[in-house]
């Protein structure tokens, strides 16, 4: 059988990526270690300093409580950092277990309509016919969250503000489309968005979309984007689908699988 040059050029960009990231982790493990033990213990101490300023009793003593509680809100927040880093450079041992695909859509689309009515956006779905398949369902929920989170984010003020979830079975693979009709990414290179730390959204990390194709491509699957400046945006997860028949499993690292 002809191979396909499409198909090895993305597995060799993601076996690349899967040593780069390899290469990272032993770096950053240790760094992050060593950075969370002193941060741990400064959070500790401005704890007992929060808990000595407690009732202040002058300007000046209200002053230092007021600073040590903005210090505390730091350390949370680096320690946030962190841990989000740590969970995009560990590899993660998923949990494949039978799983009807739709059903899990419809369960993310359900948690996450309060917040999207409160926003002003229409969160719908739009469901396919799909076979059932193996899946870490955690995982793909964690995908689904940060896809409709950086959608939500791209949403401007005034016209339609609308997120759509489609699902299909196409060339054996489970393909979930995250729909926006946000403000779109700015002409220029697309990938830019998966790198670690690239962000355009106030207080965001840049960890969200980096994480989201990490777990994709853990399945074996693909996390690609369509976008165009002013009219939204198209992530489309695609997955492998394997057989539901089989025994659920622990995979250490299910993008080497075949």
């Amino acid at each position: 059988m002809d191979s396909n040059p499409r198909q090895e050029d993305e597995a060799q960009a993601q076996a690349r990526r899967a040593d780069q990231l390899a290469y990272a982790g032993t770096l950053a493990g240790g760094l992050i270690h060593e950075i969370k033990n002193p941060l741990t213990s400064l959070s500790m101490n401005l704890q007992l300093l929060e808990e000595t300023w407690r009732h202040p009793k002058t300007p000046e003593e209200r002053r230092a409580l007021k600073r040590i509680r903005t210090l505390l809100e730091e350390t949370s927040r680096l320690k946030g950092i962190l841990d989000e880093f740590l969970d995009f450079i560990r590899e993660h041992r998923l949990r494949l277990a039978v799983c009807d695909v739709n059903r899990l859509v419809e369960s993310v689309v359900a948690f996450f309509t309060p917040e999207m009515d409160a926003r002003g956006i229409q969160l719908r779905t739009n469901p396919g016919l799909l076979p059932m398949t193996r899946v870490d369902e955690d995982r793909i929920k964690q995908v689904l969250h940060n896809l409709l989170l950086n959608a939500a984010q791209a949403m401007p003020d005034g016209g339609p503000r609308e997120i759509i979830l489609t699902t299909a079975a196409e060339d054996q693979k489970i393909r979930i489309d995250v729909t926006d009709t946000g403000r779109g990414i700015p002409k220029g290179d697309p990938e830019k968005i998966f790198q670690v730390f690239y962000t355009k959204s106030k207080g965001g990390l840049g960890l969200g979309l980096p994480i989201a194709r990490r777990i994709v491509e853990e399945h074996g699957g693909r996390l690609t984007v369509e976008s165009e400046p002013g009219r939204g945006s198209r992530f489309s997860v695609l997955l492998p689908i394997r057989s539901a028949e089989a025994a659920p499993q622990v995979v250490a690292k299910a993008a080497r699988e075949s």
